[in-house]
């Protein structure tokens, strides 16, 4: 069945015009809008009235024939079946053109047709009481019932609307009332014809008035249906705000990461070349006050760019055996000198060994964010304190803290980008607030189940639940960290010469000989012309050039060659379209310690051939 046209409410217009109440009190209108509710029933009824036709026009024509047979008990001639002939003929043409023959109007003008349509098939099939005269007693009351189920059945078909329920019923019932009034059985005396003749006015009266209720009851069905459309027309204009709202951000993250990244990359590079040099006390001092500065901001971007890597489903988990309770004395032997440092204690409660597969960085990553909370938000003679034990068939983590806690309300809040209790005034050291909502995309990603329970003044536990794999053979020792062979050859190509001179001070200090382009183009003449060990491209370039050109450039001279990404950007396309390069991908600003996990994979990768 064709839905009708759903009429969305116009701009600004009010949701229900007020009208003056029996008291002169303004009150609210049900309908929202009259003419377009109007026009919303008229177009329901069509529709109904077309999907049930087929059926109708069906029992009229086996009604027909009963009403035929009797007719040519006391007709005959032909004339009967010629009349079902009749009845038949219009039966196939409104099966197989009345809907065209009804849509085919304007849509003001479709009841009409219908209304037009009933009245025919009414006056067609009153036709055989023009023998009403001639049939018997028994006869003329076989054809009063089916005259009286045809005209009940109008009902029905089509929803009680009165003009045409009326155009069908009226030339059934009264010319019946009539035969049975003015041409009485001579059995019959004029007072029981007259009798059964008002019988029949007051049976149309009766399903006047049932018609009245069921179309009562149709126009309120379509007046909820009207609303529920309306409001699904609001949800679904919402979410599309919501969603554009959510693309804004994106890009604009993507664009201030990108834009931040680029001198926070160059002054990284900068202060880890100068860590690596011989430094008087007080430089050296300065040079690690730097370094706790870059960390920050370095931490605070990460988060940025995690929360893009989510939403561009690059993010992609390892799955590997692993043991919960390893990790998380690992993770407390690194937290227990900080939360001293701020005057916390650092309690540590593990049991029996807890095996599961999961990948340990991206759960390393959560149980990282979470004891971060714990240390921000805590106060000075407080505690954080971290669990693991066996549920069951599961494996549990449980991070306790005694900070400030959470109110009931705002617990669920907590996990939305950028929220934070307790905050208003924005203090940097305290984050950017994403780190509960990278915590709950990461969990969701690994499979495990997160619970928080918090109340103010009291603190705050989160609970994680894996599923424990006793199956799962004990994991790898982790990989020795690279070193670099003196006079590795690295071909640098970045757009920002600061980039570009910050990266080569900070090779050269780790032993490298170091190449710098700007560009695809100048990177392949150097590329002709060097062998090289490994490549460091930036992902964006400058004028529409791109690292990916750079790679097609370089690799096309030197095809063995180590190469890695170099991005600042967060914008989920661009992350999807670095990723699918299949070579490395990094992030700025870079630690000095994946510059040298990827360097020192190009020792081990066969000696490129000179270009000719």
């Amino acid at each position: 069945m064709r839905e009708p046209a759903t009429i969305a409410p116009a701009p600004g217009a009010p949701d229900s015009p007020p009208h003056a109440g029996s008291h002169g009190a303004v009150a609210p209108t049900i309908e929202p809008d009259p003419p377009e509710l109007r026009a919303f029933v008229e177009a329901r009824f069509v529709d109904i009235f077309l999907e049930n036709s087929p059926r109708a026009q069906w029992g009229v024509l086996a009604a027909g024939g009963l009403m035929a047979l009797i007719w040519s008990r006391s007709e005959p001639s032909a004339l009967p079946w010629l009349w079902w002939a009749l009845v038949g003929a219009m039966t196939a043409w409104r099966l197989g053109l009345s809907t065209r023959f009804v849509r085919s109007a304007a849509p003001a003008a479709q009841g009409a047709r219908i209304t037009a349509l009933l009245a025919f098939n009414g006056v067609l099939m009153v036709l055989p009481l023009t023998g009403f005269a001639e049939m018997s007693e028994l006869q003329r009351a076989a054809l009063s019932m089916i005259v009286f189920a045809m005209a009940t059945a109008g009902v029905a078909t089509t929803s009680g609307q009165l003009r045409s329920f009326l155009a069908f019923s009226v030339p059934l019932l009264l010319p019946l009332a009539a035969c049975w009034a003015f041409t009485p059985h001579p059995e019959e005396s004029v007072l029981t014809a007259a009798g059964l003749a008002a019988l029949i006015l007051a049976f149309l009266g009766v399903l006047t008035a049932v018609g009245r209720q069921q179309h009562a009851v149709f126009q309120e069905s379509c007046r909820i249906r009207f609303a529920e459309q309306r409001l699904n027309h609001e949800l679904e204009a919402a979410i599309e705000r919501e969603t554009e709202a959510h693309r804004a951000k994106t890009q604009f993250l993507a664009a201030a990461s990108h834009d931040l990244r680029q001198p926070i990359h160059s002054m990284n590079m900068l202060v880890a070349a100068l860590a690596l040099r011989e430094l008087e006390p007080r430089a050296r001092e300065i040079a690690r006050l730097l370094a706790n500065v870059s960390q920050t901001l370095s931490g605070q971007l990460d988060a940025l760019l995690d929360i893009s890597r989510l939403d561009a489903g690059t993010v992609q988990p390892a799955l590997a055996p692993a043991r919960l309770d390893e990790l998380v004395a690992s993770h407390h032997q690194a937290l227990q000198p900080v939360a001293v440092s701020r005057g916390l204690a650092c309690a540590l409660s593990t049991g029996e060994a807890l095996p599961v597969r999961t990948d340990a960085s991206l759960l390393l990553r959560v149980l990282s964010n979470l004891t971060d909370n714990a240390l921000k938000y805590n106060r000075p003679g407080g505690s954080v304190t971290l669990r693991t034990w066996r549920d069951g068939a599961e494996a549990c983590l449980e991070v306790v803290d005694t900070g400030i806690g959470i109110p009931l309300e705002e617990q669920e809040r907590v996990f939305r980008e950028f929220y934070q209790v307790g905050n208003v005034e924005r203090d940097r050291a305290k984050g950017l607030g994403l780190g509960l909502s990278i915590v709950q995309r990461l969990c969701a990603l690994l499979g495990a189940r997160l619970g928080l329970q918090s109340a103010p003044g009291v603190g705050t536990t989160v609970t994680l639940r894996l599923r424990i794999d006793d199956s799962a053979p004990a994991p790898a020792p982790p990989p020795a960290r690279a070193t670099l062979r003196p006079g590795l050859k690295v071909l640098v190509v970045d757009d920002e010469a600061q980039v570009r001179e910050g990266m080569r001070l900070l090779l050269t200090e780790l032993g490298c000989e170091v190449h710098l382009a700007e560009g695809s183009a100048q990177a392949g003449r150097i590329a002709a012309a060097v062998p090289l060990d490994a490549l460091l491209t930036d992902l964006r370039l400058r004028e529409g050039d791109s690292g990916l050109e750079v790679l097609q450039q370089v690799q096309g001279q030197q095809p063995g060659l180590r190469c890695a990404l170099i991005t600042g950007d967060t914008a989920p396309e661009r992350l999807r379209e670095a990723r699918a390069a299949g070579v490395a991908l990094l992030h700025k600003p870079v630690s000095v310690d994946a510059l040298v996990g990827v360097l020192g994979q190009a020792e081990d990768a066969p000696a490129s051939p000179r270009a000719p």
